[in-house]
């Protein structure tokens, strides 16, 4: 996706490196959170494993929060994305409250009462 990225016209492109999780392939490196903290950005795209009104936002792998959190600290706009089957699960990892996004992007089979839960704390949901 870097790669192709670097591409975009316009685009600046900032990797905190790290080592290389296979799994989520998602860099670790506290140099690399620190690096998110120093820049801002107009939006950050974050994702999910894990979406609950009650608990929040979550993801699998503790090695992601810090990254992730710092990423949200220095963005003006936060979008969550996350497929239907992401809400009403709860991960291990807490990462942030669902009020501290602006926005959500999700698929049409997002259940009717999520979409309501979600609307109700003034946060815009797109389907797509």
């Amino acid at each position: 996706m870097a790669v192709e990225a670097r591409r975009l016209e316009g685009i600046t492109l900032v990797l905190a490196g790290g080592t290389l999780r296979e799994n989520s392939l998602v860099f670790d490196s506290p140099e690399g959170a620190a690096l998110v903290r120093r820049h801002r950005a107009h939006k950050a795209f974050l994702s999910a494993a894990g979406v609950s009104d009650r608990l929040g936002v979550t993801c699998s792998n503790a090695y992601e929060v810090e990254t992730k959190k710092a990423a949200i600290a220095s963005s003006l706009t936060r979008i969550l994305l996350a497929d239907s089957s992401k809400f009403g699960r709860i991960t291990p990892a807490w990462f942030a409250d669902l009020k501290d996004f602006d926005r959500i992007v999700t698929d049409v089979d997002l259940a009717p009462e999520s979409a309501e839960a979600v609307r109700a704390m003034g946060i815009g949901l797109e389907t797509v």
